[in-house]
């Protein structure tokens, strides 16, 4: 284990950046003011940048605001601190996360009622993109929990942290929930607290990893041997089973979801083959699919569409076409 601690680290432990680590993750708290307001004005001002990048459908908002958000600090100042066995600051920094979520989704739901955009989450691409978490996005926050937590306990690769704050999307998803939840799309908002869960449990998982594996739990570093430790790490194992649960149940739903909208498209396609007409727009959810073409001369039969549809396996409760007609204008 000595030399996958020296190759994880690059030499040996410095008891310098482990103190360093502890204060940054809230594990040491020697300048209360400083420490809690420059950690709740960023993630004020974090979630803002955040939620009007939601409305806006813009990803380089979004980006921004996750180089500004802090609450990844007291996440890996949890696993800091159960590494080190100091069980009451395990909960507190858990409190603090806590804390962070609610202030985050207070200010969201503020942002969203005021803002001058609506926020459409059927279309929007940054809310659509954190509604439906899968088993890749555990893989990305647990490389991104590893990196995070490796970065705190070396000097050398400060480089890396502005790229673990926007892998491990940490504000955004919770951004999502409070427009979602002020929109009235409860589905939406729970889909958005798993991918913050996900990435919590990741982070909790990696951070332990790395810093068990780096010697934090050994007795030169540890407080305290025993079950408040053990205890700690059970609550995380269960969760990441429960994640997992979730998460595969959520891939195989959007599996299910790209299959019929593949379904759909062919048949679709194949189905004004041959006329005059094309497909317009298509929109296909929640088992409602709604078509506009437009051409001219005799219109394709919906009634064949739908019995297409069948044989491919689609099951719709709505079947909605628009015709628009269209007249060439000769000249000459």
């Amino acid at each position: 284990m000595a030399w996958l601690r020296k190759v994880l680290l690059g030499g040996e432990l410095d008891p310098s950046m482990v103190a360093s680590a502890e204060r940054s993750g809230f594990v040491t708290i020697d300048e209360p003011l400083r420490q809690y307001s420059s950690f709740f004005l960023r993630l004020v001002i974090a979630t803002v940048i955040a939620t009007a990048g939601i409305a806006a459908d813009s990803a380089t908002t979004i980006i921004g605001a996750m180089l500004v958000a802090p609450l990844m600090s007291p996440m890996l100042g949890t696993a800091l601190a159960a590494a080190i066995g100091r069980p009451r600051r395990t909960i507190a920094t858990f409190g603090l996360t806590l804390v962070g979520m609610a202030v985050v989704f207070v200010v969201s739901i503020g942002v969203t009622a005021i803002i001058p955009v609506d926020v459409d989450l059927s279309t929007n691409s940054q809310v659509l993109a954190r509604t439906s978490p899968r088993l890749v996005d555990l893989i990305i926050a647990l490389a991104a929990g590893f990196m995070a937590a490796l970065a705190s306990l070396r000097r050398d690769i400060p480089d890396a942290v502005p790229g673990i704050a926007i892998s491990a999307s940490i504000v955004p998803p919770l951004c999502v929930v409070g427009a979602a939840f002020y929109e009235g799309v409860p589905g939406s908002a729970l889909g958005a607290l798993l991918l913050f869960i996900t990435n919590y449990v990741a982070i909790q998982i990696a951070g332990a990893a790395v810093f068990l594996l780096a010697g934090l739990g050994t007795r030169e570093f540890s407080v305290m041997e025993g079950k408040a430790r053990e205890t700690w790490y059970l609550a995380v194992a269960l969760a990441s089973v429960v994640v997992v649960l979730l998460l595969g149940a959520s891939s195989m739903g959007v599996i299910h979801r790209n299959d019929q909208l593949r379904k759909v498209q062919d048949t679709v396609a194949a189905w004004v083959d041959g006329s005059d007409y094309r497909v317009s727009r298509l929109e296909f959810e929640n088992d409602a699919l709604r078509i506009e073409i437009a051409g001219s001369g005799r219109v394709p039969s919906a009634a064949i569409l739908d019995d297409d549809l069948a044989d491919a396996g689609v099951e719709l409760d709505e079947l909605s076409l628009a015709v628009v007609e269209e007249h060439r204008i000769l000249h000459g």
